[in-house]
């Protein structure tokens, strides 16, 4: 069993043997010489949060302390999950969900307003009639 430890750069908890940070996609300095995918004469800052390829300062964004490529830069990550869908039709959004969690991903669908609603589904009730013209967003871990 691998021991954990801490990211010198984010804080948040890895594996002992981790090459880079699956939390910011920053590479330790323990990985060696590691070359960009897209540029491969230059060295590599990091990896994608979201599809783990290696980027160079030239081709990655950092939003919030975490490497995206730009490909990916328009993510909507909240702490460890991906925005994979969003919709202001709940049914939409609950079939995607349920498309998801078919295939054995863990899924977590949001209704963000004022009171941090989450639907759940829904029902004939004042909280849910009021949540219908907000946006359903679809998140998975990465």
């Amino acid at each position: 069993m691998n021991s954990l430890t801490s990211c010198p750069h984010c804080g948040n908890e890895i594996t002992a043997d981790s090459d880079f940070c699956p939390h910011c996609g920053i590479l330790f300095d323990s990985s060696g010489d590691v070359y960009c995918e897209t540029h491969p004469h230059r060295l590599s800052i990091g990896v994608c949060i979201i599809c783990r390829t290696l980027v160079c300062k030239d081709c990655s964004k950092s939003i919030h302390n975490r490497l995206f490529c730009l490909d990916h830069r328009t993510i909507e990550v909240q702490q460890d999950w991906a925005q994979v869908y969003q919709s202001t039709e709940i049914n939409e959004a609950e079939l995607v969900k349920s498309v998801l969690e078919s295939s054995d991903f863990h899924v977590l669908v949001q209704n963000f307003n004022s009171m941090g609603f989450v639907w759940d589904g829904g029902g004939d009730s004042p909280v849910s009639r009021s949540n219908l013209s907000k946006a359903a967003k679809v998140f998975v871990p990465i």
